[in-house]
């Protein structure tokens, strides 16, 4: 049954190459703008200012 589905045993990959594993994607983090909704000078009832 083992060889029918394609492997004969089990084996550790420990400290081994694993071919086919060294795609990745890269995390960027982008920089937070924080924008004041309230306590600016002309109220907080208006559009915000460009950033």
């Amino acid at each position: 049954m083992m060889k029918l589905m394609g492997f004969s045993g089990f084996e550790t990959t420990k400290n081994q190459h694993v071919p086919g594993t060294d795609v990745s994607g890269a995390s960027v983090k982008k920089a937070l703008k924080y924008r004041q909704y309230m306590n600016r000078r002309g109220g907080f009832n208006r559009p915000l200012d460009n950033v």
